[in-house]
């Protein structure tokens, strides 16, 4: 059919939608009728976001002023060029995957679906199994569902993702005109998981102060009160009331497994940035049953014990990094050699260090290589340089040499992990 028809027969109908009478309808009719309209409603998104990206690869856009189809179909229709920019990542994701365009032609999945699966995805081939895995998941649910999924199938790719992800972060305050200040950023899943937990725990203690500030206001007032006890000295860093839950299977953890770990607040965090959690966080047994039913949740055991932790910072005083002045106090125990097996790796101060929340993601990234001891710490970098830090008083840290071998630990870990699934807090 000729695009021009099919176009004029879709407005047709939606005009003879709009002149129909709705008064007499039941509730039950209204019920029927919305979730059909809707329903071709999602096909016709997923039309435009094909048409969408047609144009912009023909560059239709060109000598029209914009910058691409999405800005100039937004500025001649009054919409959202972000949310045109969506429909043509979609529009782009059906022609790339002929799996992915049938179940949205088909309607197996909704045009927000496919765009989830599409933006998770990545660059990884759709798969029809991955399809019809998540065609009756709720759409909060496909997201999570598709990186899992990529994790396994590409732990690589997923790794890439997560890097591109915090190399995009940014914060940028712009004052305004009229005094006020406008606040700008993005934030990786988990940062943002740690930033969301924190203002929550803030919000949370004056939910009930009588006062009719929207929801908006008092994450405002609360990153304005965190920022007024840090200037005050009133915030010490290291381990705080507010917890952040992570949901991992054992294999993450114990196997070194690719399964990302599922947030509290809703994302999914990869399986480095997990096990970067995990090296001083308290560790809960989770044993679950039929549809996620929760059978045991066990008692926390913390990896690194408060008499420990504070024991290292009277050590190390600082990020043990080479180079970093970052406080003691604002940094998380790291195990040198990994408390898991095979590795096994003792707590305690022999094989753990501080390093501040940065470069302890760098210490669990691949290509770099932390090894020694806590008096003696050895830093890899991907291009073979190495780095030898020292507790200040112990001597100046060296660059030179190859990295010193990993010390074997010879005591047994604080406790054992038997379970299918962990909560790390």
């Amino acid at each position: 059919m000729n695009l021009t028809v099919a176009s004029s027969a879709v407005l047709t109908a939606v005009d003879g939608l709009a002149k129909t009478s709705l008064d007499g309808c039941s509730g039950e009719v209204l019920r029927d009728e919305l979730k059909r309209l809707k329903r071709a409603s999602s096909l016709l998104e997923a039309q435009l976001g094909r048409l969408t990206f047609a144009a912009d690869a023909l560059g239709a856009f060109i000598g029209t002023g914009a910058r691409d189809t999405a800005e100039w179909l937004g500025r001649e229709t009054k919409t959202s060029t972000r949310k045109n920019r969506t429909a043509g990542r979609l529009g782009e994701a059906m022609e790339r995957s002929s799996e992915l365009a049938d179940a949205v032609t088909s309607g197996d999945l909704s045009a927000e679906q496919a765009t989830a699966v599409a933006d998770a995805a990545g660059d990884l081939p759709v798969s029809k199994a991955l399809l019809d895995s998540i065609a009756d998941l709720p759409l909060p649910a496909v997201r999570p569902a598709v990186e899992d999924w990529r994790a396994t199938n590409d732990p690589g790719g997923d790794r890439d993702i997560t890097d591109s992800q915090r190399s995009r972060r940014y914060l940028q305050l712009t004052g305004q005109g009229d005094g006020m200040t406008r606040l700008d950023g993005l934030l990786d899943p988990e940062s943002a998981a740690i930033v969301r937990t924190t203002l929550d725990g803030i919000i949370n203690q004056s939910a009930l102060d009588g006062t009719n500030r929207t929801r908006h206001q008092r994450c405002a007032d609360a990153l304005t009160q965190l920022c007024t006890a840090a200037a005050k000295g009133e915030v010490r860093g290291g381990r705080s009331n507010t917890t952040l839950l992570a949901t991992v299977p054992f294999e993450t953890i114990v196997e070194r497994a690719s399964t990302r770990g599922h947030s509290h607040v809703g994302t999914t965090l990869d399986a480095d940035t997990i096990r970067q959690m995990a090296c001083d966080a308290g560790i809960h047994r989770v044993i679950t049953g039929p549809a996620s039913s929760i059978l045991d949740f066990g008692r926390e055991t913390r990896l690194v014990p408060e008499n420990l932790f504070l024991a290292l910072v009277a050590r190390d005083q600082r990020c043990r990094w080479p180079g970093c002045t970052v406080r003691a106090t604002w940094c998380d125990a790291h195990h040198i050699q990994h408390w898991t097996p095979p590795s096994n790796g003792e707590t305690s101060e022999r094989n753990c260090v501080l390093l501040c929340h940065r470069h302890h993601q760098l210490a669990h990234q691949p290509g770099w290589t932390v090894t020694g001891t806590g008096t003696e710490l050895t830093i890899e970098q991907p291009d073979g340089t190495t780095h030898v830090s020292r507790p200040p008083g112990a001597g100046p840290p060296t660059t030179t040499g190859p990295p010193n071998e990993p010390t074997r630990a010879t005591a047994e870990t604080t406790f054992t992990l038997d379970a299918e699934q962990l909560t790390l807090a």
